[in-house]
């Protein structure tokens, strides 16, 4: 038996048995969640996407009840992945082969378009949670006879002490109820937990705006218009569960595409924390895929791809590379949306729907606002009002108001803060940290931490933008011991 990783929310452990055969075993972390809820929903949703023809790991055994097992802990046994992890061959593949791995994964999508309903939440068995708190599931209008709709496990809303919180996790009937549920639960941490720091780091949301009653006023706008930003369109809002962060470390591919053949998808790892959610809220370009250079993406799917510019041979390696690469994802993004127009347009309609953008992320921002979300917002909420006609073409007036002054400010401030969103990425790039817990692997985390502490000091010789040395020090975000 041998670890073979640890992260935020899960122990992984390879086991080797003397039948020559290798088994997976999972042990979560209390980090990840509710007790009992998190396993036994990542169970149900693995055999449920099975059903849908989604490889993933068959699972051997399981157990949600950690005082009921000899382990002594919730696991989840499974069999291993087959193939190769993508991470270990993408750099190596043809352009070809990438295209045809995207083609594959938009396939993939497609077979998770089955047409659910029943109401939105996190699936699990019948009998893993009290029938009070769930509502029927049906698949192509057939009621589902093993799994049912249950309380969410998204991170929102278990995470710090909303883990011991008495929320509205759902199941709910409606998109509107689930925004709202959001708001509320928002305001409820607030009210409870919110603190401004004694003191204010770098990267930190102005002190300014860090003030409990600012936010609980923000998210009382947020709740005025939710019930108008989903979409009247019945198609848009039927319920769809669908993978939340696909990256390279999660997705397996056949071992013959490191010798040139053609590429299939043998294996798709990390089926925690989702939960089934109206589809335009889940309409989103996979992280694999996105873009996320300084070029506007076109509204649809008809710009031409890019090609080097006329002068890329007079530029130095280092910019070559810079160009070759942003070239290169803001074609694959725009390869992406054209294969889900062709193979499942549905999809996306809701990811190019023109007003996505301000129906999406004030939903996705306002679990938020106190660790980072407030200034993006804000001027979300100031863009609903002038597009409200827009978004909401009936009688019903704008139920918040902005003036032009303000949203003229408050997008601007919006802009410089996204300018310290990225040098925080930047920041964690260049440490070497994986997400926004600060992890890295075992075999990096010395190197991470005389990383962080060369470009803290750099930070001081360079920047410091009015603070002192002491201060830096004190607030950076990976304090050196």
């Amino acid at each position: 038996m041998v670890k073979l990783a640890e992260g935020s929310y899960n122990r992984v452990f390879l086991i080797s048995l003397d039948n020559s055969r290798e088994i997976i075993a999972r042990i979560k972390t209390p980090h990840a969640g509710p007790s009992h809820l998190v396993t036994a929903s990542e169970v149900a949703t693995m055999q449920f996407v099975r059903k849908l023809g989604i490889p993933t790991p068959a699972i051997l055994d399981w157990s949600s009840q950690a005082g009921e097992n000899p382990a002594g802990a919730e696991y989840i046994i499974m069999e291993k992945a087959a193939g190769v992890e993508l991470s270990t061959v993408w750099s190596k593949l043809s352009e070809a082969q990438r295209d045809g791995f995207l083609a594959r994964w938009v396939t993939l999508e497609k077979a998770l378009m089955a047409r659910l309903s029943g109401g939105y939440g996190s699936l699990y068995y019948k009998g893993d949670v009290d029938s009070k708190q769930t509502r029927d599931l049906y698949v192509n209008g057939v009621l589902e006879p093993e799994f049912v709709l249950g309380p969410s496990v998204e991170r929102q809303f278990w995470s710090g002490e909303r883990l011991d919180m008495d929320l509205d996790r759902g199941p709910w009937k409606s998109p509107q109820a689930y925004s709202l549920a959001i708001a509320n639960n928002a305001k409820q941490w607030l009210n409870d937990f919110a603190v401004r720091p004694a003191e204010f780091g770098i990267f930190d949301p102005p002190e300014r705006v860090q003030h409990p009653h600012l936010h609980l006023a923000l998210l009382g706008q947020f709740a005025a218009v939710a019930p108008f930003l989903v979409p009247e369109d019945q198609q848009l809002i039927r319920p769809i569960l669908w993978p939340g962060d696909v990256h390279t470390n999660n997705v397996f591919v056949s071992e013959g595409c490191l010798s040139g053949e053609d590429i299939s998808i043998t294996s798709v790892i990390d089926w925690q924390h989702l939960a089934v959610l109206p589809l335009y809220l889940q309409a989103a370009v996979p992280a694999l895929f996105e873009y996320y250079g300084r070029r506007p993406l076109p509204a649809g799917d008809s710009e031409q791809l890019l090609s080097l510019p006329e002068d890329f041979d007079t530029l130095d390696e280092e910019d070559q590379i810079q160009v070759r690469d942003d070239i290169e994802q803001f074609n694959r993004c725009l390869i992406y949306r054209r294969v889900c127009a062709g193979l499942i347009p549905e999809y996306y309609r809701a990811l190019v729907l023109p007003t996505h953008r301000l129906r999406f992320f004030p939903v996705k921002f306002a679990s938020h606002t106190w660790d980072n979300k407030f200034i993006p917002l804000r001027d979300l909420l100031s863009q609903i009002y002038q597009n409200w006609r827009v978004i909401y073409p009936g009688d019903v007036p704008c139920p918040i108001h902005f003036t032009e002054e303000e949203s003229r400010t408050y997008h601007l401030e919006a802009l410089e803060w996204q300018n310290e969103v990225d040098a925080r990425a930047s920041l964690d790039r260049l440490i070497g940290v994986s997400d926004e817990d600060g992890w890295v692997a075992n075999e990096e985390y010395e190197e991470a931490i005389a990383r962080n502490a060369r470009v803290m000091e750099l930070y001081i010789e360079n920047v410091m933008e009015g603070k002192s040395a002491d201060v830096v020090r004190r607030t950076w975000p990976y304090r050196p011991s």
